[in-house]
């Protein structure tokens, strides 16, 4: 099943995602909840300027999964470098989430997240 078979809008009906990434060090499979957004065949995450293990994790090893309500993907992720679409991730986030706006309003949050796209999704086993 390709990424056009997708249920999109089922997917977009959640508010988190468990994200399942192979650690950069120990090799073992970590799993995090996290808001997401989806669109353009794709699901966008976004991390503090630091960048979280997960996102470090995710940059080392990159064929994730990710679960969003009871679909789970596999897919590839990869930590965005240009500034434009790390803007334009945290914007969907700030059009989401009530919370991520009134942060980027204040200034106080999705001003300066990494962005992380996973792309090339498909249907993942249990």
């Amino acid at each position: 099943m390709s990424a056009t078979a997708i249920d999109w809008k089922a997917l977009d009906r959640h508010w988190n995602c468990r994200l399942t990434v192979r650690g950069r060090k120990s090799g073992q499979e970590r799993t995090v909840t996290i808001w997401y957004a989806v669109g353009d065949g794709k699901v966008f995450l976004t991390g503090d300027a630091k960048g979280p293990q997960w996102l470090r994790n995710a940059r080392a090893n990159p064929d994730v999964v990710v679960q969003i309500g009871r679909q789970r993907l596999r897919g590839r992720a990869r930590v965005v470098e240009d500034a434009a679409e790390t803007d334009a991730v945290r914007q969907r986030f700030a059009r989401r989430y009530v919370a991520a706006r009134i942060a980027r309003l204040l200034g106080t949050g999705y001003t300066d997240s990494t962005a992380l796209v996973i792309d090339a999704l498909a249907p993942a086993g249990r």
